[in-house]
């Protein structure tokens, strides 16, 4: 009869730490702290930034090549 109640009450709080882990991931962010959310948002306008300047890199590449072949030809 203990190791049933025991059982149950370690089976109790793994379930609430879950429920606690799903709803911190859920509605952190909704009230989570400011500082968290102006590191995400700074994290967002950073790989834009970096996005862009792949794409710049690329196409100034693709120029160079362009510019070698008439160069050659």
């Amino acid at each position: 009869m203990i190791d049933i109640h025991l059982l149950s009450f370690i089976f109790g709080i793994i379930l609430t730490l879950a429920i606690v882990v799903i709803v911190e991931r859920l509605y952190g962010k909704i009230f989570g702290n400011r500082k968290l959310r102006q590191l995400e948002r700074e994290t967002i306008r950073l790989r834009r930034v970096v996005q862009k300047k792949d794409e710049l890199i690329k196409k100034s590449l693709k120029e160079i090549q362009e510019k070698e072949k008439k160069n050659d030809g």
